[in-house]
């Protein structure tokens, strides 16, 4: 799904899933990717929610998706997020996604918004 990008960045995290992510590693993540992004919700425990850390989905990114959404919209999600995910790991979140299924599209609604794609505009006829 994320390809060899994501191996890069899942041996680049000698962490545990409960480990933090460092500030040093975002920072290694900044000057690989460019910006990056802490998703978290905080009604839960880092046990039952980790909180996520994405690189910035660029236009390959969001090609895809438009391209795979007018097909399958739930599997254009997934591919946008494990495209574009630093941590925790793909296996972790394919677990989470399984317990469940509606995180994934939460979790890439929040990147479309981050890159725009769900810019709410006010617009009134003249």
């Amino acid at each position: 799904m994320g390809g060899d990008e994501n191996a890069v960045v899942s041996t680049g995290t000698a962490k545990t899933e409960k480990d933090k992510v460092s500030q040093s590693q975002i920072e290694q993540w900044k000057q690989q990717y460019g910006d990056v992004y802490e998703i978290k919700d905080d009604g839960f425990s880092e046990d039952e929610m980790p909180t996520f850390y994405f690189r910035r989905p660029g236009r390959p990114q969001l090609s895809r998706f438009t391209k795979e959404a007018m097909k399958d919209a739930y599997k254009a999600m997934h591919n946008m997020v494990y495209g574009c995910l630093l941590y925790p790991s793909e296996e972790r979140v394919k677990q989470l996604f399984e317990d469940r299924p509606g995180l994934a599209i939460a979790v890439g609604n929040e990147l479309q918004r981050i890159v725009g794609t769900n810019q709410d505009f006010l617009s009134k006829k003249l």
